[in-house]
């Protein structure tokens, strides 16, 4: 009887589940409960703890995500507290990308994402310009399988993963102008949308790219400002639609200034003044399952009367639009040094590969700054993003880590 070949199966698994990544909710549920359950299956696990043990940023991972189940034991949400535990899970799937796929295999992955992501940019300019219907996707908003916020996060990252490709020096002329094109239909897709989350980030990526090719130089800052001149200027007279965004976002703050808090980014100042003060009173946080219910009740108190009945209805109906307001309220103090910690080994990581070095870098600018206008890590297809590219990144190094 031949041997079952695992290291093919984890490669498939994950070229498949790197496709349908942008592609299916049912999808990624099926992967990241299938490549678990893989991983038990085929045993050896002496060994796979021991990769396990002598990789800081797993282990960083592993403490953050058993400290964040521990809150349930102050968490009256019980309901909540296990929805999100749940979601937490589909972290595991690092665990199991980083100690079995090949680093050869990484790219390959990479690219099969970008024709995941390929396919979802056709249908949206199908549905942008009325060639036909999809879903819930419309013209003002063409995102055919996600939130337009979650989708923009995805455009953003694919953007600058595409200009990452077009600098680098592993690619012939043919394969530049074939990402150069699709660059420009993601890039306009992006600021075709109203997710502002993504628009922000890619400004982010600009700069931290020009920056890791160029280092930091007037050269750097000058292509950073002619990139982002340029295609800012462009979208603002092409897409009424991000026109119309600048123009509420302009409002916005001048609403804030007569202490309004009613517009989209004065709800979000909102959530960070509400939980400065939750804070002060739960420093280990309320638990992973009760940020919704501490933040109803810490709005009826009379110091909030300057927020108009809007926003407190707004406040109590949705959950803080930031990441690290969501795990200092669940987690408090300890919680946010464990998450911050994690992301710094990250960013610490030895790849030898320079592209895929500066992937990485890239990667976690773009996801840490739409963090901070959405709660990423409670949302399935960017908890998905997060937990495939840190398994490619941290797969690298997969060959180097001890076994005994």
């Amino acid at each position: 009887m031949n041997k079952i070949n695992y290291t093919k199966i984890y490669y498939y698994s994950i070229l498949i589940f790197a496709f349908i990544l942008p592609l299916s909710r049912a999808g990624i549920s099926f992967f990241v409960t299938i490549l678990p359950l893989i991983y038990l299956i085929e045993g050896d696990f002496k060994n796979k703890y021991n990769k396990i043990k002598s990789n800081k940023i797993l282990i960083a991972l592993g403490i953050y995500i058993v400290y964040s189940a521990l809150t349930i034991l102050w968490s009256t949400d019980i309901e909540m507290a296990l929805h999100i535990i749940r979601l937490n899970l589909y972290l595991l799937t690092i665990f199991v990308i980083a100690t079995s796929l090949k680093k050869e295999y990484i790219y390959h992955i990479i690219t099969i994402f970008l024709v995941g992501m390929f396919v979802s940019e056709f249908i949206a300019y199908g549905v942008f310009f009325e060639l036909w219907q999809f879903k819930y996707a419309t013209p003002v908003n063409p995102s055919p399988f996600m939130m337009h916020m979650d989708y923009s996060v995805f455009m953003a990252f694919t953007s600058i993963l595409l200009l990452n490709r077009i600098l680098s020096s592993h690619y012939n002329l043919k394969e530049k102008l074939v990402f150069g094109f699709f660059f420009l239909t993601v890039t306009g897709n992006l600021f075709l949308a109203t997710g502002r989350t993504g628009q922000v980030a890619f400004i982010a990526g600009i700069i931290i790219m020009t920056i890791l090719h160029f280092r930091v130089s007037i050269k750097s800052f000058i292509l950073s400002i002619i990139l982002l001149t340029t295609i800012f200027t462009t979208a603002y007279n092409i897409s009424d639609s991000f026109k119309m965004r600048v123009g509420h976002t302009v409002a916005d703050i001048e609403k804030m200034k007569d202490g309004d808090f009613s517009g989209s980014w004065g709800i979000r100042v909102a959530y960070w003044i509400v939980t400065y003060n939750i804070i002060q009173e739960y420093p280990l946080g309320v638990g992973i399952g009760d940020f919704e219910l501490v933040i109803n009740e810490e709005l009826k108190k009379d110091q909030y009367m300057f927020f108009s009945n809007g926003t407190k209805y707004f406040m109590c109906n949705n959950h803080p639009h930031n990441q690290f307001l969501v795990i200092l309220l669940q987690m408090g103090a300890i919680g946010i040094v464990l998450f911050l910690y994690f992301i710094y080994q990250i960013l610490a990581i030895k790849i030898e590969d320079k592209e895929l070095k500066n992937l990485s870098v890239i990667f976690m600018i773009i996801y840490l700054v739409g963090c901070f206008g959405e709660p990423l890590m409670l949302k399935q297809f960017t908890l998905t993003l997060f937990a495939l590219f840190i398994g490619l990144f941290l797969s690298y190094n997969n060959e180097k880590l001890k076994e005994l």
